[in-house]
């Protein structure tokens, strides 16, 4: 943008050059427009003396017509004509008979010859005007020795009584005075015409001027601070800081950043409405400017995060204690519209000395530290600490192999074999996630399942799973079943059903072969909208098993509720069977209870020849673990299937009794 202002002002100086030009164009045209403005003028004033005087003449003296006819003047005659040319700006008369020759003139003899230029040219013009009798007014400039410097010429016809023209009467006007008053009169007008142009236009650019540097400023406030809290905006504040580091790198000064952010403030707008959001926002600012600080900075990075930059750090402890205050101060409630908004603030810090040595990595450090006060929750505000920033990182890494691997359905399903536990019978497998990524390698679902939960992204893997366990299940043997995990965020979407209908549909896959998975965290969060859709699904001929029973939120009012098909032991459980009695009663009462409720029981994570056998002996109905087999990839399930049909056939399978 600054770039873009140096342009602006290469060019801020045309509007001046431009209205310069426009005042020397007016300012000329004003000097023609002056010089035929005097010259009207002085044409009007020249036809009304001269037709007056004229007048004058023609009534009150005796002899023009026949002067004009030929004939000699009378003393008569030749008196008033002397008279008028020594009275007023009239210097003289002369007297054209119709052709245009001269017969009298007020004028001495030296200056009336017929062959005079002045005579001549006005004895042309009564030539040519005999044709159309008529006053006429011509302007001239001095031409002969003693002519005015500006004069003026008017004709008058002379008629006889029966109203033709016989001669003409001119009368010649000294204009000089009245040539120098109105010329003046107009170029001073002119003038300050052109002053006041000119003022104008200066004034103008002064104006346009002020106008272009508060515009250039208010572009530089917008593009460096907030335009909500008025704070400096991220780029400004990262600019900022740069500048200080690089100058308490040299001084040997330390610096602190300080992160803090309003929590749930999604969940205020939804709540309250996006102008209270903002409200909140902008009161956290304003408690946060409030801060006695003696050299720092304050800026609004993002939504509902704010930082703030501390010049010189002596004491890391100071900073905690800061950064606790500021918690605290933040975590007030705060009244809108009379009613009281609870927040929750968190802050992260990073310091110079240790945590980032330029601008962008201090942020980062300070995010850093800022998210493990997030997850970690009391008390809210904590120094960056490498360790957990590893595993801030690696969550971020974990996130963006998700994603991709979304985008790119790269995500691959093995199958772990479940046997009927009294025939050694296979049952079906149980279809589980795997993710490899090029940089990460092997991702474990423990660590990228939760990850694509808080991301959103459990949905599409989920629905990615169901289509991928029923096209690869539909090639096996029709007796076998393929159970799929589901996530409690599958049912909360709102797709879940569509999803599982899709995948048989599409896939051709019988209903009685899939098996859907859940765990009792579950059922906790509205469980009456998760028993809806299970009750959907058992109606769809889907059958429902509860996972890893035992090691959740286990309550028997949801076995009461819902008539699960199966319920899963969890591996811990089945573990410990060998060192512990406890999980013995645990195992054997969970499979009786199962039992007496119509349902089968699978233990998970049978490891042993003695898990085998202690499991049997509980009462379970189905087993899995890595005795028997471990998960395979897809293609590898047709030799499971076919190992098992040889030990069967075999009798190889054996159940300790």
């Amino acid at each position: 943008m600054g770039s873009s202002i140096e342009k602006l002002g290469t060019w801020r100086f045309l509007p001046l050059i431009g209205c310069l030009l426009l005042c020397g164009l007016i300012g000329l045209t004003g000097f023609f427009l002056a010089q035929s403005v005097t010259s009207g003028l002085l044409k009007s004033e020249a036809r009304i003396d001269g037709q007056m005087w004229a007048d004058y003449l023609l009534r009150n003296t005796d002899g023009l017509v026949e002067v004009a006819a030929g004939k000699s003047p009378s003393a008569a005659t030749r008196e008033p004509l002397r008279q008028a040319g020594e009275i007023g700006r009239i210097y003289s008369f002369r007297i054209y008979d119709s052709r245009g020759q001269l017969k009298l003139s007020s004028e001495y003899p030296a200056k009336t010859p017929n062959a005079s230029q002045a005579i001549e040219d006005m004895g042309a013009r009564i030539a040519a005007a005999s044709s159309r009798p008529q006053t006429m007014t011509f302007l001239h400039t001095a031409r002969n020795t003693g002519d005015p410097s500006h004069y003026a010429s008017t004709m008058v016809p002379i008629t006889s009584k029966d109203g033709s023209a016989v001669g003409w009467l001119v009368a010649n006007i000294d204009q000089s005075d009245r040539y120098e008053l109105i010329s003046q009169t107009v170029m001073i007008a002119a003038l300050v015409m052109g002053c006041l142009l000119l003022i104008a236009a200066i004034l103008g650019f002064w104006f346009h001027a002020r106008q272009r540097a508060f515009v250039e400023h208010k572009l530089e406030t917008l593009a460096l601070h907030d335009q909500l809290t008025g704070l400096q905006n991220k780029s400004s504040f990262l600019s900022r800081i740069s500048r200080h580091l690089s100058t308490a790198g040299d001084s040997g000064k330390h610096c602190a950043l300080i992160v803090c952010e309003i929590a749930d403030i999604d969940l205020i707008d939804q709540n309250f409405g996006q102008e209270s959001a903002e409200n909140v926002i902008l009161m956290a600012s304003q408690r946060l400017q409030n801060v006695k600080l003696d050299t720092g900075e304050i800026a609004r990075l993002e939504r509902s995060r704010l930082g703030l930059f501390v010049h010189s750090v002596t004491d890391p402890m100071a900073v905690l204690s800061l950064a606790k205050d500021l918690t605290a101060k933040l975590s007030e409630p705060i009244v809108l519209n009379g009613e009281s908004i609870a927040i929750q603030a968190h802050a992260g810090i990073g310091l110079s000395s240790s945590d980032g040595s330029d601008a962008a990595a201090l942020l980062r450090s300070t995010e850093l530290a800022l998210r493990s006060a997030q997850e970690q929750g009391t008390p809210g505000y904590g120094f960056f600490n490498p360790e957990i920033a590893q595993d801030v990182r690696r969550r971020v890494a974990v996130q963006k192999a998700v994603a991709d691997a979304v985008l790119a359905h790269s995500f691959r399903l093995d199958f772990q074999p479940i046997y009927a536990i009294r025939t050694g019978e296979l049952n079906g497998f149980e279809a589980l996630i795997r993710l490899h990524d090029a940089e990460l390698g092997a991702i474990s679902p423990v660590e990228f399942i939760p990850i694509a939960e808080q991301a959103g992204l459990i949905n599409k893997i989920g629905a990615w799973c169901l289509q991928e366990a029923c096209r690869v299940a539909v090639q096996w043997p029709a007796h076998l079943i393929v159970a799929v995990n589901l996530s409690p965020w599958q049912f909360y979407s709102g797709s879940l059903i569509a999803d599982v209908r899709n995948a048989l549909d599409q896939n051709q896959f019988p209903s009685y072969r899939l098996e859907v998975e859940i765990t009792e965290g579950t059922l906790l969060k509205d469980s009456e909208l998760v028993m809806q859709q299970l009750r959907v699904l058992r109606d769809m001929g889907v059958a429902v098993a509860l996972d890893d029973f035992g090691t959740g939120y286990s309550s028997l009012s949801y076995l009461r509720r819902f008539p699960f098909d199966k319920i899963k032991i969890d591996q811990s459980f089945v573990r410990d069977l060998s060192q512990r009695q406890d999980c013995v009663a645990i195992v054997g009462a969970v499979a009786q209870l199962a039992r007496s409720l119509d349902m089968g029981t699978v233990a998970e994570g049978v490891e042993t020849e003695d898990h085998l056998a202690k499991v049997q002996a509980a009462g379970c109905t189905e087993v899995q673990g890595y005795l028997l087999s471990r998960p395979v990839p897809g293609p590898q399930v047709a030799e499971v299937i076919a190992d098992c049909n040889r030990r069967l056939a075999a009798n190889r399978f054996r159940i300790v009794a």
